[in-house]
């Protein structure tokens, strides 16, 4: 590109010589070549001026990228910092953008749907990796056995059993358990009687056996279905009170704490323990890889209609939706408010870190190509002015 300005400059050179003292209209292309010799020299100087000393003279005020890199560094950085990344800037920019739905229409494509599993599956694997790696699983072990030597086992279980109880949550879980086992004891009615008879005695009549047993299980699936519908039962008293019991014992008795002490410590200590979990780790990093190198595996179509059905509850739930746009614009801003300076300071100081020479070149190429129209124009704009000003002198000299 910087060829055409400079052959326009001796285009009008060669015409400047070739139009002297030639006379009638010859005049007006003298007057416009030499003109527009002046305005291309000097936008020449002063684009050349801008990047680096003009013909190597160090004329002042020359070469002003590479002498003020750093101010125009810091100038960027600041610049950027106080118009694009304030807190207000990005508030009202992210008030007037649906960002669920963006994340929706996203999400629909299956190209990204795929593109994002793979990307979770690869973070997957790496993390594997990079834990599996025996160093890393040396300093995890070590560091996870100095944390859990302040934890008091049997206290901490104490708190979590306060938390299930506090709102009668245990008693939700305990109904679940007794329609299980009303369930499994329908179930298992032949079974049980076979052992009875197994068991009994030889000289026990069958009948005899057959109808204790189904007395007793009668009995018991009748106390289990009372226990059920009734809230109130003297049972599920009695269990509260036996939880009630444990939880206090667990935070207070020092019996229970040395019990989940020794838990604690058979569980670090145990070999067998930490070769099963190794196993087991290493198991699923082996299957995450292989899911990884497959997009039609498993966990590649699960993870996918994971992300649909989050896609068809955001769609049928504008609350949900709202909400969304709360918390990521929220975060956005947060984010980048409290990061503000991280990011100025990398611009000035990616820049600083810039040799001169190289950063006068890489600004050069990014506006180069204008900068190049900026010697066309002065150019032409130069010879139009040397127009217009031969045709003043010459209505100044017809008028005097």
């Amino acid at each position: 590109m910087k060829c055409l300005p400079l052959a326009l400059l001796i285009l009008m050179a060669v015409t400047y010589v070739l139009s002297w003292g030639l006379s009638g209209p010859w005049v007006w292309v003298n007057a416009f070549s030499e003109a527009a010799m002046v305005g291309a020299l000097a936008d020449w100087f002063a684009v050349t001026a801008l990047f680096r000393h003009p013909l190597g003279i160090p004329i002042p005020h020359t070469a002003i990228i590479a002498r003020r890199k750093n101010e125009i560094g810091e100038s960027l950085a600041r610049f950027v910092a106080e118009n694009f990344l304030q807190a207000v800037v990005l508030e009202q920019r992210l008030r007037s953008r649906d960002l669920s739905r963006i994340v929706i229409n996203w999400l629909k494509q299956v190209k990204n749907r795929r593109q994002l599993t793979a990307s979770m599956l690869s973070l997957w694997c790496w993390l594997m990796d990079a834990v599996g790696e025996q160093r890393v699983r040396d300093f995890t072990t070590r560091l996870l056995q100095r944390q859990s030597a302040s934890i008091d086992v049997a206290k901490v279980a104490g708190q979590a059993l306060e938390i299930l109880t506090s709102k009668g949550r245990h008693q939700e879980i305990f109904t679940q358990a007794l329609r299980f086992a009303i369930v499994a004891l329908h179930e298992n009615q032949e079974r049980i009687r076979g052992r009875v008879q197994h068991e009994s005695p030889w000289w026990m009549p069958g009948f005899v056996d057959d109808k204790i047993v189904g007395e007793l299980l009668q009995r018991i699936e009748s106390l289990l279905f009372e226990m059920v519908l009734d809230p109130a039962h003297e049972l599920r008293q009695r269990f509260d009170l036996q939880l009630e019991q444990l939880t206090q014992d667990l935070q207070g008795l020092p019996e229970y704490q040395q019990l989940g002490e020794k838990i604690k410590q058979d569980f670090m200590q145990n070999v067998s323990i930490q070769e099963y979990l190794l196993q087991l780790w290493n198991d699923l990093a082996e299957r995450l890889k292989i899911a990884e190198g497959d997009p039609e595996s498993t966990i590649h179509k699960r993870l996918d209609k994971l992300l649909l059905n989050l896609v068809d509850e955001l769609e049928a739930d504008p609350d949900m939706r709202d909400l969304v746009n709360q918390w990521l614009s929220a975060a956005i801003v947060r984010i980048v408010s409290e990061n503000r300076g991280s990011v100025s300071g990398l611009i000035s100081d990616t820049i600083q870190s810039w040799d001169a020479d190289t950063t006068s070149q890489r600004v050069e190429l990014a506006i180069g190509r204008d900068l190049q129209f900026i010697r066309i124009n002065g150019t032409l704009v130069g010879g139009l002015v040397g127009i217009l000003l031969l045709a003043l002198h010459l209505l100044v000299e017809n008028i005097a």
